[in-house]
């Protein structure tokens, strides 16, 4: 993976970190061989998060559109780029643009398309803590 993609999504993760902390007792930023990028702690249970993570919207679009599969540089099989089922609680999904995040559950479903506006204004605090309140 180039150095410019790393920074991308480094520069994510590090941001829902941010976000999480306000919310959660404990947050990690695990090493790139897992599936989640993220665990976090909240009502002493565990959470694991996938981090997707865009600088802009992509060229002849108006939305933010999200892959929601594992990396492609990761030398995953072309078919087999599903995260497994169970294996992820939550998606943090990162405009670098706008320095927000929306959370979702996982979906099943290879990609997601988010209206910029929401993107924009989506309070991520609250998001997570929705989120949360609906694992409980």
């Amino acid at each position: 993976m180039p150095r410019a993609t790393e920074r991308v999504g480094r520069s994510g993760e590090y941001l829902v970190a941010s976000i999480l902390a306000r919310a959660c007792d404990t947050v990690l930023i695990v090493p790139h061989s897992a599936n989640a990028d993220i665990i976090f702690e909240h009502n002493n249970k565990l959470y694991r998060c996938q981090v997707k993570t865009q600088s802009k919207i992509s060229k002849n679009r108006s939305n933010w559109r999200f892959d929601m599969r594992k990396g492609h540089c990761q030398g995953y099989a072309k078919n087999n780029r599903r995260y497994e089922k169970n294996s992820l609680d939550v998606f943090a999904l990162v405009s670098l643009q706008h320095r927000n995040v929306v959370f979702t559950l996982p979906l099943d479903q290879s990609q997601l398309t988010i209206v910029d506006e929401h993107m924009k204004n989506n309070d991520a605090v609250k998001n997570i803590e929705n989120i949360l309140e609906s694992l409980s």
